[in-house]
């Protein structure tokens, strides 16, 4: 898995949902350098270290999997060049993105309306909504928090997240996603479900289960 530098939250998520799934399986993790704010830019620049962040992921070895755990540069990147950058230094290794393993979860689950919660800037969030819409699915509302260092999105409370959740629904939306690894939904998406009145997805709980799928153990 490639994490950004700055994110406080994957392996957490991670482990969490590995430990109450019973589910047994090795995770390699490698940092790839990331400067905040999150914009355009900063979140694009991480495509030329991707591949050498990839091979040094147990060199000269084979993986089942590699996952880049970043919604908004995976989805602002796009799919093509994530795999084309990873493939250089990891041919023949089934890549997948937070941004596309939410997009199928979602669709996996009978879902295609929803509405979408982000901390990003509008910028980084409409270019988030764009990926979600070519993908198939049907942003019915864009809702924001506006923070500029993910740091910042680790410490968001368990209060603030269920606050900003119940403002991001709208009507005839058919789920709610909640973007952002370094954002801790996973561990209280019950919660959030219980106070919107829909199921809720977040990045890391889509990620994690799509990387189930992908290595065969969901």
């Amino acid at each position: 898995m490639i994490v950004l530098s700055t994110d406080y939250t994957c392996e957490r998520d991670f482990s969490r949902l590995a430990h109450s799934n019973a589910l047994d399986f090795d995770l390699y993790v490698n940092r790839i350098h990331f400067e905040n704010p999150m914009t355009e830019q900063s979140l694009a620049a991480m495509l030329k270290d991707l591949g050498p962040v990839a091979a040094d992921i147990l060199p000269g070895c084979a993986l089942d999997a590699i996952v880049f755990n970043c919604t908004s540069a995976s989805a602002i990147l796009g799919d093509a060049a994530v795999n084309e950058a990873i493939a250089r230094s990891k041919p023949d290794t089934p890549v997948l993105t937070t941004a596309g393993a939410s997009v199928a979860h979602i669709l996996q689950a009978g879902h295609k309306k929803v509405s979408l919660l982000t901390p990003y800037s509008a910028e980084v969030s409409r270019r988030l909504a764009d990926y979600f819409e070519y993908r198939g699915l049907d942003v019915l509302s864009l809702a924001y928090m506006g923070i500029a260092d993910d740091r910042d999105v680790a410490h968001l409370s368990s209060q603030s997240i269920i606050a900003a959740a119940r403002e991001a629904v709208v009507r005839d939306a058919q789920a709610l996603f909640i973007s952002c690894t370094a954002t801790r939904a996973a561990e209280i998406l019950p919660r959030i479900e219980q106070a919107v009145g829909l199921p809720v997805y977040s990045s890391n709980y889509c990620s994690f289960w799509q990387t189930m799928r992908l290595i065969k153990l969901a």
